[in-house]
C-alpha cells in the first residue's frame, strides 16, 4: 500500500481489536451478592493507571463475564467534553482480580493481529492523537469518544515479528531517555537548592546575625496593598500601549514578565478613566504576587518597572524609603507563597499573612551590593535553567515514536508473515470457526431431531435371551382341504 512500508497494511481499530463500552454506575441496580472493584475516569486520566482508590459496583446476572478486565486491554477515556481528557489510555495489566470499567471508559482488547504493547505505544503517537481528536469533534463544540468513533480510527499495522522488535527498540530508546529525563530533573533541583542555600546566606538568621543587620516587620518598612477591579462597565480598557496609558496588571502578565521586571501589560486604562473609576496607581518598584487561586502555587514575584493599577487578584508591596525594590525582591525569593495561604478550596493570601514576616534592612548602600552581587550569580544560575529548560524530552519522545511508528526505527525481515496476510489468515480461521459452529446440533433441537429420526432398539429386558439365540414363536395356519 502505498506509503506503508513492506508488509505493513492500513486498517480500522475494529479489524484488529474488539472496542466495547462500560458499565452505567445507576444509582439504583438490583443487589447481587458479590461487589467487585470498579475502575472510573479518575484512575486512568493521567495516562497512567492510577489504583490508589478504586470503587466497587454490584453487578447484574452475567455483567462480570462481558466487562471483565484482562491483561493487555487498553482503557480509553472517552472524554465526555473534556479535551484535555479526550483519548487518554492506560493499559491493564491484571492488578486486581474480576475488575470492570464504566461506561466513560472504552475498553479497546488487541486481538491476535496486534500486541498489547505495541497498540499502547501506537495510542500515545501523534498520529493516533491528532485522529481521535478529529473524529470526537461534534456540531456542538463538545468533544467526545464512543466506541463507534473509535472503531473509525485508521491505523498502520506491521507484521507481528516487526512489531515485537519496534516495541523492543522503543522501549530500550525511551528507557534511555527516561534516564535523561530524570538527570536533568535532579541538575534543576541541584540548581534550584544552590540557589537557596546563595539568599540564606544573606537573608537567613545566621546571614544575617554574622553582618549586624537588624530585622524589620514588613508591614514597618512597606505597604502592602490588594488590588481593586473597577465596575463593569465603568471603565474601557486598551489592549495596545499607547503614551498617557495606564498599564492594569493582571496574575497572567507575571507569565510575560522575564522573571523580575514587569514593563507591558495585557489591558491598559487612560488616566481619565483611572480618575473617573477611582482605581487607585501604585509606583514602579511595587513588588506584585498573585493574590487567590492556583497562581499562588507558582510562587512567581515581580517588580513593576512603571507606575500601574492592579486588579483583585494581585497583591502589591511598596517598598518605604529606605528599603530597596530589588533587595525587597531578592528576599521575597526566600518566602514560598503556597506556605502563606490559607489552605482554602480557593487559596488566598491577605495582608495579615505578610504583616508579620520578618525581613533584615541594612543600609541602602549594603542593599544595594547585596543585589549586584546576587544579580551576577542569579543570571549565571538562571542559565544553567534556560539551558536545561530548552532540552525538551516530549519532543524527543514524539520524535521516537514518529520514526518507529513509521518503520525506521526497527529491522524489517523479508520472512516476516505480512500482516494482510495475517489478518487474512485470521478472518479464515474465524469463519471457518463460526461454519463448525452452525453445523453442531443444537440441544434445544436435539428432542424433535429423535423423534423424527430412525430409533435404535430398546436394550433387552433383564434375563432375556439375545436376539441372535432366542426361539422366534411360530403361527401354524391349518388350510382347509
Amino acid at each position: 500500500m502505498s506509503g506503508l512500508p513492506s508488509g505493513w497494511v492500513r486498517v480500522n481499530l475494529d479489524e484488529i481489536a474488539e472496542v466495547q463500552g462500560g458499565i452505567q454506575k445507576q444509582q439504583k441496580r438490583h443487589p447481587v451478592k458479590n461487589k467487585f472493584p470498579f475502575l472510573r475516569v479518575a484512575n486512568v486520566a493521567s495516562g497512567a493507571l492510577d489504583l490508589r482508590e478504586v470503587h466497587e459496583i454490584e453487578l447484574f446476572e452475567g455483567e462480570l463475564e462481558r466487562f471483565v478486565l484482562r491483561p493487555g486491554d487498553l482503557l480509553v477515556v472517552e472524554g465526555n467534553g473534556s479535551v484535555s481528557q479526550l483519548g487518554r489510555a492506560a493499559r491493564w495489566n491484571g492488578e486486581i482480580e474480576n475488575c470492570v470499567h464504566q461506561n466513560h471508559l472504552i475498553r479497546v482488547r488487541p486481538g491476535p493481529a496486534i500486541l498489547a504493547k505495541y497498540l499502547e505505544l501506537l495510542w500515545n503517537s501523534p498520529a493516533v492523537s491528532e485522529q481521535l481528536r478529529k473524529v470526537a469533534a461534534s456540531t456542538s463544540g463538545l468533544h467526545t469518544l464512543s466506541t463507534a468513533k473509535l472503531k473509525r480510527v485508521s491505523i498502520s499495522l506491521p507484521p507481528l515479528e516487526e512489531q515485537g522488535r519496534i516495541v523492543a527498540a522503543l522501549e530500550e530508546q525511551l528507557s534511555r531517555l527516561d534516564a535523561a529525563e530524570k538527570s536533568l530533573g535532579d541538575a534543576g533541583r541541584r540548581i534550584a537548592l544552590t540557589v537557596r542555600s546563595l539568599l540564606n546566606q544573606y537573608f537567613g538568621s545566621s546571614g544575617v546575625r554574622s553582618r549586624g543587620w537588624r530585622y524589620e516587620r514588613l508591614e514597618d518598612v512597606a505597604d502592602i496593598r490588594g488590588g481593586q477591579t473597577p465596575r463593569k462597565n465603568s471603565v474601557e480598557f486598551h489592549t495596545e500601549w499607547e503614551p498617557g496609558l495606564v498599564p492594569f496588571w493582571k496574575v497572567g502578565d507575571m507569565n510575560g514578565a522575564d522573571g523580575r521586571l514587569m514593563a507591558r501589560s495585557r489591558t491598559y486604562l487612560s488616566a481619565e478613566q483611572v480618575m473617573s473609576a477611582k482605581v487607585r496607581t501604585y509606583p514602579a518598584g511595587t513588588v506584585l504576587l498573585p493574590k487567590r487561586g492556583g497562581a499562588i502555587a507558582t510562587n512567581k514575584k515581580r517588580i513593576t518597572s512603571t507606575a500601574g493599577a492592579f486588579d483583585l487578584n494581585v497583591m502589591g508591596v511598596v517598598p518605604n524609603k529606605g528599603l530597596v525594590s530589588e533587595f525587597l525582591w531578592c528576599w521575597f525569593q526566600t518566602i514560598d507563597l503556597n506556605e502563606l495561604s490559607d489552605g482554602s478550596n480557593v487559596p488566598q493570601i491577605n495582608k495579615p499573612d505578610l504583616s508579620h514576616l520578618l525581613i533584615p534592612v541594612p543600609s541602602e548602600a549594603e542593599q544595594k551590593s547585596v543585589v549586584r552581587h546576587l544579580d551576577d550569580l542569579l543570571a549565571r544560575f538562571g542559565r544553567m535553567q534556560s539551558r536545561i529548560s530548552d532540552v525538551r524530552p516530549n519532543w524527543l519522545r514524539t520524535s521516537l515514536l514518529q520514526q518507529a511508528l513509521a518503520g525506521r526505527l526497527a529491522l524489517q525481515h523479508p520472512a516476516d508473515e505480512p500482516a494482510e496476510a495475517l489478518l487474512a489468515r485470521i478472518r479464515a480461521q474465524r469463519e471457518a470457526a463460526e461454519t463448525t459452529r452452525s453445523r453442531r446440533p443444537s440441544a434445544r433441537r436435539a428432542p424433535a431431531q429423535r423423534g423424527s429420526a430412525l430409533q435404535a432398539p430398546p436394550p433387552p429386558r433383564p434375563g432375556a435371551p439375545a436376539l441372535a439365540t432366542a426361539t422366534q414363536p411360530t403361527l401354524d395356519l391349518e388350510m382347509p382341504s
